[in-house]
Formats: structure tokens, C-alpha cells, sequence
């Protein structure tokens, strides 16, 4: 018996919860280009449910646009860290769980070009044994706005996919969107 698109997501969601070893990570950026850099993150974890959330100096300006969206400013992280320097207590927070993420390709992009603007190199590899990414701990890397959107169920024929979905309850922080992610999981898993 095969499967609905959208009992796999209700199905993907009730083993993250069930599970209980997950970690929600969400960035704010520069921009949208392919030179942009986080300026904030933040990450919930099945273990600490409050999280954390850090600014993270780029090395590039804000684009204003950017913070008339999330509210940040380039006097905001002038004295932060950069996200090299950020990026071991995220991964200590992170530990061993899968990651989550609402809309995974654009915040893993953001991750590797705030590394690299460092000097440092990343990549997610694909898991043939899991089919999905990895992170560096071990951990699957799992894309919430993917099972959202097969969730939700509307077709977009011009990508021959699901049509991407806004993410419902953020508020454009990191730390808020990583809790209204959660609540999209968890408004699945109820389902």
C-alpha cells in the first residue's frame, strides 16, 4: 500500500517528536546573494527547548532590505562574533541530533558562505544509506518547509513539485522562527 505525500509528512513528523532527539537551527542574514552571511542564529533542541540565539558579525553589510524584515543592523553585530567563532557552540548545542530546518538548502548555503568568508570549507554530504543529508555530528539534516509543503498539498506545475509554504507564526527572529518551525511539526503531527 503506498503512502500519501501527506501521511509521509505527518508520518516524518510524529518520528521527529517521538524521537525526541532533534535540534531546530534558523538564520537571519545580509541578504539573499550569493555573497550573503548570517547576522543571527539561533537553535532549539529537544533537550533545551528555550535555546539560544546569537548575533554573528558578517563581513559584509547588512542589506537594507534585509533589515526592514528582521530588524537587525550592521551597529546591532558590530561587536559580535563572526560565525566561525559562533559556529562550535551552535554545533556543541546541536550534539549528536538530526537538524531541522525550515527551508534546509538556503541555511545550509548561508552557512557554508559565512564559513568560507573566513576561509573555512564545509560541506552536507548525501547519505545514500539515509537518502537525505548529514550533518558534520552524524545527524540527518531534515527540511521542514519540504514536508510542510507536501503537508499542505498544493501542486505548483511550473516546478512539477509542491508549492513552497511560508512559514506560519515566525517573526523573523532566529530563535522565533526555530519556534514556530517547531509548531508547524507538531501541527503535523496531530494531524
Amino acid at each position: 500500500m503506498e503512502v500519501s505525500d501527506k501521511q509521509q509528512s505527518i508520518n516524518w513528523a510524529t518520528q521527529i517528536l517521538d524521537g525526541q532527539n532533534w535540534a531546530i537551527i534558523d538564520t537571519e542574514t545580509t541578504d539573499l546573494s550569493g555573497k550573503a552571511q548570517i547576522v543571527q542564529i539561533g537553535v532549539i533542541t529537544s533537550s533545551n527547548p528555550l535555546g539560544l540565539q546569537t548575533y554573528v558579525k558578517p563581513t559584509v553589510p547588512i542589506n537594507i532590505q534585509s533589515t526592514q524584515i528582521h530588524g537587525i543592523t550592521s551597529a546591532m553585530v558590530s561587536d559580535a562574533l563572526y560565525f566561525d567563532q559562533v559556529f562550535l557552540d551552535v554545533w556543541r548545542e546541536i550534539g549528536t541530533k538530526d537538524v531541522i530546518i525550515y527551508n534546509a538548502d538556503f541555511d545550509l548555503r548561508l552557512i557554508r558562505q559565512s564559513l568560507k568568508a573566513r576561509g573555512i570549507q564545509i560541506a552536507f554530504p548525501i547519505s545514500d544509506r539515509r537518502g537525505c543529508r548529514i550533518f558534520t555530528n552524524g545527524g540527518s539534516i531534515h527540511c521542514a518547509m519540504h514536508y510542510y509543503s507536501q503537508y499542505v498539498g498544493e501542486w505548483n506545475d511550473y516546478r512539477d513539485d509542491y508549492k513552497w509554504q511560508r512559514l506560519p507564526g515566525g517573526d523573523h527572529s532566529a530563535l522565533g522562527d526555530c519556534k514556530a518551525t517547531l509548531e508547524v511539526i507538531k501541527l503535523m503531527a496531530v494531524a
